[in-house]
């Protein structure tokens, strides 16, 4: 488990905040789906409090469940809500390769082309790759209202997204479909790089469909 410690720069309801969206986006609990407040003030030196402002944010995001009288609970999204995040993913993210096909430049491309090409073992740095690709690609389309509707998607997509890195095999087929992207922007073929990025969404769907749990 990654070690975490308090700055003073932040306020420490969003330093705890941003720790426990960090540990539960990257299944750091494990099994545990009741998260203990106790428990986590003692792994983080805090009080108390701060946990349990924590707690009220990450509901806001729909990142975990606060059940009175129960408990607060990691949110554990259904297939039906992956799959609609999914829907809109596709239909945002070609519409930024829309957008982007006459403003990125061939350097970035490259530069992109050239992050494939070196070596990635863990799942962070595979992550990590394709994370920067698609937020490239969001950046060039140059519209802020695509971007921030994009974003509101990304606790549910960077959730299950995990599924497919862990996996070595869709962890190849991710990076040969990035190349089919990023090499249909640089030739500025609009038909063949919506093609691509709209059956990359939709694979990436199948897989975690099959594989969700």
């Amino acid at each position: 488990m990654k070690s975490f410690k308090i700055e003073k720069k932040k306020t420490l309801n969003l330093q705890v905040y941003e720790i426990l969206k960090y540990m539960i986006l990257n299944n750091e609990f494990k099994d545990e789906i009741k998260l203990n407040e106790v428990q986590i003030a003692t792994m983080l030196d805090v009080s108390p409090t701060p946990v349990r402002e924590a707690f009220r944010m990450l509901a806001v995001d729909g990142i975990v469940e606060i059940i009175p009288w129960k408990g607060v609970f990691i949110k554990k999204y259904t297939i039906d809500e992956v799959e609609e995040a999914y829907q809109c993913r596709e239909v945002l993210e070609t519409l930024a390769v829309k957008l982007c096909i006459n403003t990125i430049p061939r350097t970035e491309i490259d530069r992109l082309l050239n992050l494939l090409k070196e070596k990635h073992d863990t799942v962070d740095e595979r992550i990590k790759v394709s994370n920067e690709i698609h937020n490239v690609i969001i950046e060039y389309s140059h519209n802020k209202k695509l971007k921030n509707l994009i974003m509101q998607l990304n606790d549910i997509l960077i959730y299950d997204r995990r599924l497919s890195a862990y996996d070595g095999l869709r962890g190849k087929q991710i990076d040969q479909e990035h190349k089919l992207i990023l090499k249909a922007l640089k030739e500025k073929n609009e038909n063949a790089a919506i093609f691509y990025m709209k059956e990359h969404i939709q694979n990436g769907f199948k897989y975690i469909k099959e594989n969700h749990k």
